[in-house]
């Protein structure tokens, strides 16, 4: 049995589109991404996917590796 949460706050989940379509309009692969952003690879598969709820601190290693604004992940 997975041990990711199979109900996803719908928040979460457009949270992890946004990231995902940023990232890969970067032209970034999820490898190069998660070294750039400094998390692991299994945390960021869920920040993905809506399985989690990052932190205001991961959020801004996120925007940070994507080059923009922590607001411009969670403006939705």
């Amino acid at each position: 049995m997975s041990k990711i949460n199979k109900s996803i706050d719908p928040d979460l989940k457009v949270l992890g589109d946004k990231i995902r379509d940023l990232r890969e309009a970067k032209g970034l692969n999820r490898d190069i991404f998660v070294r750039e952003a400094e998390l692991s690879k299994y945390y960021y598969y869920r920040i993905e996917y809506g399985n989690a709820n990052p932190s205001i601190l991961q959020l801004r290693k996120i925007a940070k590796a994507l080059g923009v604004k922590v607001k411009d992940l969670v403006d939705f």
